[in-house]
């Protein structure tokens, strides 16, 4: 019996030494001197990033592996902060897993630096790195840091004005504003009067900036203008008072002007008194471009609509087309079959500002109410 016991401990122990033999084989050990990645050299030392090239690559980034002493799944991530910071507010621009190269194109990158804080249209020193990651138990591996000089673009371009007796008055509680469609790209609808002038301003103000007609020799400056060679060498208005569409492209220093209709904006709707085009409309009285206004009696639960013409088409504007702007309290989405603007407030007269450029809808009790 003693020896049948024995037997069966001496199986055990063998079997012990086995499991523990096996596990002893499993067991992985990270090196104790990792040596880091290499991270290759930018292909320029300078960059200027360009809007027509956004779609472009910005860089092919390039970096060798790193060796923990065992086979291990790695994530690596490049990352950019500004030179002199130590990556302190290090932002990551790129993560791939268990590849060693990737990229990223010019307009990614460069929203990457607007939304850093970066300036756009000023050099700014970057510090570029790869870093290596496991797992969260392992320390991360930091590669070589390698630095380039680069400009970012900017993606909000803040409006020019005119000023002068052409467009009002030269007072700047009547100046015209000239939003940006694109990079040095200006664009409105005023009214002009016939040989009078005016000057184009950086600012809504005298100084520091204006353009004048010199400032266009070379480029492509309207008939429809010429030098008033007064004392700032103004433009002067040659064509008829009214209203016109005017474009400045300050890079390649054109102007051009082209005669449109008054611009027209109406509203009907049972809100008004009725859906029709009779008695019950209004129309808006032009501010500016994209800006309209009307005093009018609202009438409470009931709804109307803004339309491009005194008729059902082609164009109309509901209460969904202003999500991304603001529409007064006092308007809610009718919910109807065209979602048109329901007045819930107190039924009286009412001043109205439409915004078609920054979507606004704004509502006040009408003077002298």
């Amino acid at each position: 019996m003693k020896s049948k016991l024995l037997n069966i401990s001496i199986l055990i122990g063998l079997i012990m030494v086995f499991f523990s033999c096996e596990k002893d084989e499993d067991r992985v050990v990270i090196k104790s001197d990792i040596t880091p990645n290499t991270f290759t050299a930018l292909s320029s030392d300078s960059f200027v990033l360009v809007m027509d090239e956004a779609a472009n690559v910005f860089q092919s980034f390039a970096w060798t592996d790193v060796d923990f002493g065992f086979d291990v799944a790695k994530t690596f991530k490049i990352q950019i902060d500004s030179t002199g910071k130590n990556f302190a507010n290090a932002v990551d621009v790129s993560t791939v897993n268990n590849l060693y190269a990737s990229s990223i194109n010019i307009g990614d990158f460069n929203k990457v630096l607007l939304d850093m804080g970066i300036e756009p249209d000023a050099p700014v020193e970057l510090d570029f790195r790869v870093v290596t990651i496991i797992n969260d138990n392992v320390d991360p591996v930091y590669s070589n840091v390698v630095s380039a000089v680069v400009t970012p673009y900017a993606t909000v371009f803040p409006p020019i004005y005119m000023c002068g007796a052409a467009t009002g008055g030269w007072d700047w509680t009547k100046d015209v504003e000239l939003r940006s469609f694109a990079p040095s790209k200006y664009y409105t609808i005023a009214y002009f009067i016939n040989n009078e002038t005016f000057r184009f301003f950086k600012q809504r103000d005298w100084g520091p900036t204006s353009y004048n007609y010199p400032y266009f020799d070379g480029g492509i400056v309207t008939d429809s203008m010429e030098n008033a060679s007064d004392g700032d060498q103004n433009f002067k208005i040659l064509s008829p008072t009214g209203y016109y569409a005017i474009t400045v492209d300050l890079k390649n220093k054109t102007v051009d002007f082209d005669a449109v209709d008054e611009p027209d904006m109406y509203m009907t709707g049972a809100a008004l008194g009725g859906w029709d085009w009779s008695d019950n409309f209004v129309k808006m009285t032009w501010k500016k471009h994209g800006v309209y206004e009307a005093e009018t009696e609202f009438i409470n639960g009931e709804a109307f609509r803004f339309f491009d013409q005194a008729d059902w088409g082609p164009t109309s504007y509901n209460y969904p087309y202003f999500p991304a702007g603001s529409v007064d309290e006092l308007f809610e989405n009718a919910n109807d079959g065209d979602k048109n603007f329901k007045f819930v407030g107190t039924t009286g007269m009412y001043k109205i500002t439409v915004n078609f450029l920054d979507l606004t809808v704004t509502l006040e009790e009408a003077a002298g109410k």
